[in-house]
């Protein structure tokens, strides 16, 4: 097990006793050229490392779901994300720390990168009653009040790495992003269990190449969570695994077939629930909330189609507790395999604007009505009185330029790259790397 793993497992050993555990699906892939500079290997390793380590606490300490797209893109400051799930790093290595990756990470989840989150944030002050007395029990200080502009909020919100003075600083971050985002969206758990074809008795699965097929429901690979989000309309999303039910494309088009892919949020991936009027308990219709197609159980596999009333077209929920895991299907480093690097355009300190995004581009977060507003990003710029869009309105948010301060370290320390500093002079070395895990 690497250093870094046992820092991320010495976190949760510390703060068992008064933190409680979440299951979060968080996942990332980093892409890689397929020759890389000598540069770009250092910045895969240093991002690599980072994120591995920021998934880690995201997954351990919310039931956040997001599928991430990092990047390696020299020609931005410091680093940006957009609420599509897409996340660069710039060429600057002390921005390539823990904490940062964290905060990037929380506008994956829509903070400062969303309609809903500027309606909130109103005045300097998050304007939610729930969230301002959940920051007041995370932290202990009845005295807290969230602050925000329009794309960072405070405390907690991890603008600077120096922010971070400790490992509880960075679990707050978490469970508090993971609570506005439920108060933002309203996504909540639904139901769990299997998702049976009424017309052959088989269950929705993932195969080992992650496939959706209908396949016997005894297997591990069946095991579904459903989430609601919004309220009107409610629309769901179906977990497999790390991935849910996808509709390749965001294509609108009947007969296609369903897929699965990691949860960018877009409407292709949500359906609505509609009730079937039969001898069924828990009989579903489950209609795609983009193309407005339902999906249709052909063969092994499953295929959006206009609505009918056979059986194919209807799926029970059966209920039912989880009682193994589900299978691993997660890549978090995965080398991209195209040949060339897929960086969906860089922004610079002037406010250029990127040109077209490489990745899946459905990942805005939707408002409850059942639309689907995903588009790409702009560059960042710090803390603008405006937020940055490109013509689409899609806003990015970018980190402000202060380079991490050194936190005194006693003992045995380590920086946030896992390594061992604390028998080490403070020399040149030093000076960049944000130390605050200590064993």
């Amino acid at each position: 097990m690497s250093l870094r793993t046992l820092l991320v497992a010495g976190i949760a050993v510390a703060l068992f006793s008064t933190v409680s555990f979440a299951e979060g699906g968080v996942t990332y892939t980093l892409h890689k050229s397929a020759n890389p500079t000598s540069d770009e290997e250092d910045a895969y390793r240093r991002i690599t490392a980072v994120m591995d380590s920021a998934v880690k606490l995201y997954n351990t300490y919310s039931n956040l779901s997001k599928f991430i797209n990092v990047y390696y893109s020299p020609g931005v400051p410091t680093a940006e994300a957009s609420s599509n799930g897409d996340l660069r790093f710039g060429e600057n290595r002390s921005y390539m720390v823990v904490p940062t990756a964290m905060h990037e990470m929380g506008h994956t989840m829509g903070i400062g990168t969303t309609q809903e989150y500027w309606d909130a944030c109103q005045d300097g002050v998050f304007r939610n009653d729930k969230v301002q007395a959940k920051l007041r029990e995370l932290s202990g200080n009845p005295s807290d009040e969230l602050h925000c502009d329009r794309q960072h909020i405070w405390p907690y919100g991890l603008n600077q790495a120096s922010e971070a003075k400790s490992e509880k600083d960075l679990i707050i971050h978490v469970q508090l992003v993971d609570f506005i985002h439920q108060q933002l969206f309203k996504e909540a758990f639904y139901k769990q269990g299997r998702l049976k074809s009424l017309a052959n008795s088989k269950c929705m699965g993932i195969t080992s190449d992650n496939a959706l097929e209908l396949m016997d429901c005894s297997k591990e690979e069946t095991f579904v969570k459903i989430f609601s989000v919004g309220d009107n309309p409610v629309t769901y999303y179906i977990k497999l695994g790390n991935r849910v039910v996808d509709i390749p494309n965001e294509s609108t088009a009947a007969g296609v077939k369903a897929s699965t892919y990691g949860y960018n949020g877009g409407t292709h991936q949500r359906y609505v629930f509609e009730g079937a009027n039969v001898n069924t308990p828990n009989a579903l219709y489950l209609k795609n909330a983009k193309s407005g197609h339902y999906l249709q159980a052909v063969d092994n596999s499953v295929v959006q189609n206009p609505k009918k009333s056979s059986d194919d077209f209807i799926w029970q929920i059966v209920e039912e507790a989880e009682t193994t895991p589900g299978p691993s299907v997660a890549d978090t480093s995965k080398q991209d395999t195209s040949g060339t690097k897929p960086d969906p355009g860089v922004g610079d300190s002037t406010g250029t604007k990127p040109g077209p995004s490489a990745s899946d581009s459905s990942g805005t977060k939707p408002t409850p009505a059942v639309s689907d507003s995903s588009k790409t990003k702009d560059s960042t710029k710090t803390k603008p009185s405006t937020v940055p869009e490109d013509s689409s309105g899609m806003a990015i948010a970018g980190r402000p330029d202060h380079r991490p301060a050194v936190i005194p370290a006693s003992g045995r320390s380590f920086d946030l790259k896992g390594r061992s500093i604390g028998t080490l002079p403070l020399g040149r070395n030093r000076a960049s790397h944000t130390v605050i895990f200590r064993k």
